[in-house]
């Protein structure tokens, strides 16, 4: 039987090798497939995702397998801890089977396996599936035990604030299924269900409870996104600026980057999108309705931090559409000043009429020029619903043209502040 030793050290080695396949890119979620992984006869997955949390959250909640595949697997029917199995390095390690539905007229499929686990290094963790040959547990009635490989994840906390989950996995679903038909009419159905699975896992991670956002993080987080999507293609000028729209990896929606430059000195622009937001909000986005401080977390000169309940229209018959989330204002120097948008869970509850949508990590930027203010703002929205579907296809003309009528009137209500 393989020594769970081996399992750890072996993630590594075979996530990092080369010659794996790259399926599909959705920036979001990358899957790649592998024949032979692990000195197995069929085609093994690594599945590479990023999430705006901390890879210490991420290992809390993956090293129970069964409580992660009850919230983001949704063939999952149970598992189960069958016995301990404690080893030098993980003394809280146990042997588990976990059992999926299949689709009919397939039989279900159970795994049961070694479950260790290992900190590699102060930003590294490793979760460990090893396979067992155990002829003394028997198979539950309706189900066919599946032959597995060493899989397992690797989380990695990264220096852009946003931490990387590599998803190894190795198995054969046996009985009347062969390799070669899993391999080839079962391979389309292995994928979509990974992309899934992953997009999962970002919702049970995020929104984060308010006291777990690490604003350094996210502040590191938006530089990075802010730098890596000055290059997006602009899709629309505005009068005195541009939309430009890319994916980013945290993100499972398309996101919208606007870039303008107005006649306000910094400080009055700051003060517009940051510290009286609310109070200007309406006068630059026709769909405000409303907004509320819900508590004041933190103001000095140089930083403050709210939490922030605000409310917008939606043509009808659809749903209003609101947002609970964390708000910062960072004076980075004199002339350059960082604005950070993210949503938290919050227990209040959405009025009839509204959904509640999400902010992931979104930043407005400030820089000052001898013109005026540089503004970059970069939005990273679900707008959940019926619309969370639509929002990349149907709906993105219809968001660029509002990106560009909120520049405009940006444009305009600077020029009068600045009279």
């Amino acid at each position: 039987m393989i020594d769970p030793k081996e399992t750890i050290s072996t993630i590594p080695k075979v996530l990092d090798e080369g010659a794996w396949h790259l399926e599909s890119d959705t920036t979001d979620v990358k899957i790649y497939s592998k024949y032979g992984v692990c000195n197995s006869t069929v085609i093994g997955f690594k599945t590479i995702t990023e999430h705006p949390v901390s890879a210490l959250e991420v290992f809390e909640l993956l090293k129970d397998v069964n409580k992660a595949m009850e919230l983001v697997n949704d063939q999952f029917i149970r598992g189960e801890v069958l016995e301990s199995w404690p080893t030098d390095f993980d003394p809280q390690g146990n042997l588990v089977r976990t059992s999926f539905s299949m689709p009919w007229p397939f039989t279900n499929r159970e795994f049961p396996h070694g479950q260790h686990t290992k900190k590699l290094d102060e930003t590294t963790y490793i979760v460990g599936y090893t396979p067992i040959e155990r002829g003394d547990i028997p198979v539950q009635d309706g189900f066919i035990r599946c032959p597995m490989y060493i899989s397992g994840q690797r989380i990695t906390q990264l220096q852009n604030g946003a931490c990387k989950v590599e998803h190894l996995m190795v198995y054969e679903l046996g009985g009347s299924v062969s390799p070669k038909f899993q391999d080839g009419i079962m391979k389309a159905g292995h994928i979509g269900a990974y992309k899934a699975e992953w997009r999962k896992l970002r919702e049970v991670l995020f929104p984060q409870p308010l006291e777990d956002v690490s604003n350094s993080s996210l502040s590191r987080l938006m530089v990075d996104a802010l730098s890596e999507s000055k290059s997006w293609k602009k899709i629309k000028d505005a009068k005195t600026g541009h939309v430009s729209s890319g994916r980013l990896a945290y993100c499972p929606k398309i996101i919208y980057r606007t870039e303008i430059e107005v006649v306000a000195p910094i400080r009055q622009v700051v003060d517009v999108l940051a510290d009286k937001s609310l109070e200007y909000l309406g006068k630059w986005n026709k769909e405000f309705i409303q907004g509320f401080v819900l508590k004041e977390l933190s103001i000095t000169p140089e930083k403050a931090e709210w939490l922030i309940h605000v409310q917008y229209a939606t043509p009808g018959p659809i749903s209003n559409r609101e947002y609970v989330y964390y708000f910062s204002r960072e004076w980075l120097s004199d002339s350059e000043a960082i604005i950070l948008y993210c949503s938290v869970q919050h227990d209040k509850p959405v009025p009839t009429g509204f959904e509640r949508s999400i902010l992931y990590p979104t930043v407005h930027r400030c820089i000052s020029t001898e013109n005026g203010t540089i503004i970059e703002h970069l939005l990273a929205t679900d707008l959940k619903g019926k619309l969370g579907s639509v929002q990349d296809g149907l709906l993105k003309s219809g968001l660029v043209d509002a990106h560009i009528r909120d520049l405009n009137s940006q444009t305009k209500l600077f020029k009068e502040i600045a009279q």
